[in-house]
């Protein structure tokens, strides 16, 4: 199961850390591809400074964490991906945002994943340790 779990959370990383390269390299694209408009100026630096860091500091996270066995590492980048989810529901509740439930949806699965990816490799540790 460790395995299984592993392999999502790495595969997952991976996917974010696309999109955050895409920021870098091709925003318009990356804006398109997540159904968000590309700004301009001072806007466009943030969005893309931002954005592009969110995605690469949460990707590289949960897949190191997930190739090197790194609950702490693991838990942190699940975590970044889980705090989306009420910047989401505020937006669309009180910020007249579109409410976005596939991608809801998709951030609450890496979250859960992440939990228990970060919990399964530190169980694995502590009866290894024990062993």
């Amino acid at each position: 199961m460790l395995t299984l779990l592993r392999s999502i959370t790495t595969a997952a990383g991976l996917g974010l850390l696309l999109i955050g390269l895409g920021w870098w390299v091709h925003p318009a694209a990356a804006a398109e591809m997540l159904g968000a408009n590309l700004l301009e100026g001072t806007g466009r630096s943030t969005q893309i400074g931002d954005s592009g860091a969110f995605f690469i500091g949460a990707g590289t996270l949960l897949a190191w964490g997930a190739l090197r066995q790194h609950a702490s590492l693991v838990l942190v980048g699940a975590c970044l991906v889980g705090l989306v989810i009420p910047g989401r529901v505020l937006s669309a509740t009180t910020h007249g945002g579109a409410w976005t439930a596939d991608e809801l949806m998709g951030e609450c699965v890496i979250l859960i994943v992440g939990l228990l990816t970060a919990a399964a490799i530190s169980r694995n540790k502590a009866s290894s340790s024990f062993g």
